[in-house]
């Protein structure tokens, strides 16, 4: 599946809906908080490339970073749309 995080699509309280560009902050999220070097590689990829093709394993590895990173709910939302 591929998944461009410079351009998740989410929308305010008025149903007004815009785009926002989370690669730089999901990527940071991942690259300062993983023990894995697998996972920092990850980071650096979403940080660098901001659209990507995810595995199975990656999509899993994002909802985790997504819980655990300070996301707001709308940003997991959109990006939500997007992994289901």
């Amino acid at each position: 599946m591929k998944i461009n995080f410079k351009k998740i699509e989410v929308t305010d309280l008025d149903g007004n809906k815009s785009t926002l560009d989370i690669s730089k902050e999901l990527g940071n999220a991942i690259y300062k908080q993983t023990t894995d070097i697998g996972e920092l590689d990850f980071a650096r990829e979403i940080y660098h490339k901001g659209e990507i093709e995810l595995s199975i394993d990656q999509i899993a590895i994002v909802h985790k970073y997504m819980d655990s990173g300070g996301f707001f709910a709308f940003v997991k939302e959109g990006v939500e749309k997007l992994l289901s």
